[in-house]
């Protein structure tokens, strides 16, 4: 029952931190779940990273769903993401009513704020999962994938440029460089036997 509390404190710091969506909060998952807690492997999470933003929904929901299911089974690791976010889901009401009664400068205020922290932690979690794939993707494919999802999300309209056909496109490139590697690593292996 301990590891249960110990799970609804980490969901409800999760969920309260939860500004900017699911990959904001990544790091945060990451920290706890992997450093800290010894939950999960590095692996084990970059497979939840991937899975969770292939599928649709909100991935910070997955991530901690998996996580509490996992150390706690599926009838409690259940009970207690669904308790956990129960108080959020009610804070997130409260507010929406709130802002109706606050002055719009102010909304814009705490939007500038917040889009900032936002777009700091997704550079940090970028740059962090960059350095860790260094070895496995050259930086010319680096700027490539850069220099194509940022002209495609500047230049195309909004209901034109979903994010699907840029993963789409990320998963294809890497798929033919995984596939060339293996080639190579195959000839390679010929010629030394």
């Amino acid at each position: 029952m301990k590891k249960f509390w110990i799970i609804f404190l980490f969901i409800l710091k999760v969920s309260f931190i939860g500004f900017g969506g699911g990959n904001a909060l990544l790091p945060v998952i990451q920290n706890e779940a992997v450093q800290k807690r010894k939950w999960l492997s590095q692996e084990e999470f970059d497979d939840i990273v991937i899975v969770t933003n292939m599928l649709p929904g909100p991935s910070v929901i997955q991530s901690i769903s998996y996580i509490a299911i996992k150390e706690l089974g599926k009838f409690w690791g259940s009970l207690c993401t669904l308790i956990a976010i129960l108080p959020h889901v009610l804070f997130a009401f409260a507010l929406y009513i709130a802002a109706t009664f606050l002055p719009l400068e102010y909304l814009w205020t705490i939007a500038v704020g917040v889009l900032s922290t936002i777009i700091g932690i997704l550079i940090v979690f970028g740059w962090t999962y960059m350095q860790k794939t260094r070895k496995l993707i050259k930086l010319p494919l680096w700027i490539f994938l850069f220099l194509f999802t940022f002209a495609f999300c500047f230049f195309v309209p909004v209901p034109g440029n979903l994010p699907i056909l840029v993963m789409l496109a990320v998963f294809l490139i890497i798929a033919l460089i995984a596939l060339f590697a293996y080639l190579k690593h195959k000839k390679e292996k010929r010629k030394k036997c």
